[in-house]
């Protein structure tokens, strides 16, 4: 059988994070930064899983896998429950952990007690940890290989549906937008209960996809290339803890709370037809709203909010990007500026450099495998 190589890309929020857990919409974008998986057949029936950004390997087999999965599926409900972030923590401890459990919750999908051996090698551009989507385009990525593997359908939809379920063990209560992006690439309109604009009127929102629509537009160059990025490094705090960090907010303080998402859902509503007009005063004021927003819910450190202001200062406009942080680090800011010399001045007080990225790229797809993983790790 042959080596099966299959990748799929990061994405960022260009407004809507947080809301988006909360029915509220959100945009979307697939980025230029994709997660490479390979998966190269065994006939000792052993499933060994390498991470080239790691530097880790873990050797393991079908039985063990599936007991672990087992366990995640049962600590996840118990989370669901009483919200115990460190019980979520637990499950995807150590950076193999992730891994295993998406290979575990294909095979209890499909109903597989046992796969063929294989060995599975991961080599991620996407930042783990930094609010690029990393966990989701592994799940879609590994996921994909495996439906290759296993002859099931390359399916998107189905592909989805499954990371989604690995997604729930990474992140609790994630809104389903990272890994549908990852997914189907672009641009994307993503608003979790909304079944009147997905793919398929069938689909159920336990695929994390019930209100998907990918939005025909390409920003005009005029606006992407004013778009930058910088890494703050990885937070102290998962994206599953600042999740539950909101959902206490909205239990302890409901009205305030709601009214801050409602706020979001019109910002998010009112940039769209900012990006296509290329009206760079209002893309830049409605940016400027939606991270005072998050930082209403608590999620933007005082490190994160020093650098922005910065830039606002520089009559630019910058947020973050995922979940967020409340120590130090956020992961990555977004920023809309038009004039990249005067932020990468801003940038370098704050030793930072600015990266452009290719926003609306293409999603989950199969690779050629005329450069092979494997080689790296002989």
């Amino acid at each position: 059988m042959k080596i099966i190589k299959v990748s799929a890309p990061g994405k960022l929020h260009l407004l809507g994070e947080h809301a988006v857990v909360y029915n509220k919409p959100a945009i979307i974008a697939a980025v230029g930064k994709r997660c490479f998986v390979e998966i190269a057949p065994r006939t000792d029936g052993i499933i060994k899983v390498k991470s080239y950004n790691y530097k880790k390997e873990i050797t393991t087999n079908s039985k063990d896998i599936i007991e672990k999965f087992d366990k995640s599926q049962k600590d996840w409900k118990t989370y669901n429950e009483n919200n115990d972030t460190a019980l979520l923590k637990s499950i995807t401890k150590n950076p193999l952990d992730y891994p295993l459990i998406i290979i575990g919750q294909f095979l209890s999908f499909y109903e597989f007690n046992a796969i063929d051996g294989f060995d599975l090698i991961i080599n991620s551009e996407i930042p783990i940890g930094a609010g690029m989507g990393s966990s989701a385009a592994l799940a879609v990525s590994i996921t994909g290989a495996l439906c290759l593997f296993t002859n099931k359908p390359f399916d998107r939809e189905i592909i989805n549906k499954i990371a989604f379920l690995c997604e729930q063990k990474k992140h609790g209560e994630p809104s389903g937008g990272d890994n549908t992006t990852s997914c189907f690439g672009g641009l994307v309109w993503f608003k979790k209960d909304d079944s009147s604009v997905s793919f398929d009127s069938a689909q159920d929102k336990s695929s994390g996809q019930g209100g998907m629509k990918p939005l025909d537009l390409s920003l005009p160059p005029e606006v992407s290339k004013n778009y930058y990025i910088i890494n703050t490094g990885t937070p102290s705090e998962t994206t599953g803890e600042m999740v539950s960090l909101v959902r206490g907010l909205m239990e302890k303080e409901p009205e305030s709370t709601q009214k801050i998402l409602d706020e979001q859902e019109e910002l998010v509503r009112n940039l769209l037809p900012a990006l296509k007009k290329a009206n760079h005063k209002n893309i830049i004021q409605i940016i400027r709203n939606g991270e005072l927003n998050l930082e209403k819910l608590g999620v933007v450190s005082p490190f994160a909010k020093k650098i922005i202001r910065d830039i606002e200062k520089a009559e630019g406009a910058a947020k973050i990007c995922g979940a967020g942080g409340k120590t130090k680090a956020t992961g990555i800011i977004l920023i809309y500026h038009q004039n990249l010399k005067n932020i990468e001045k801003v940038l370098r007080s704050h030793r930072l450099k600015p990266t452009q990225l290719i926003l609306g790229v293409e999603g989950l797809r199969e690779e050629s495998i005329s450069d092979i993983i494997v080689s790296r790790y002989e």
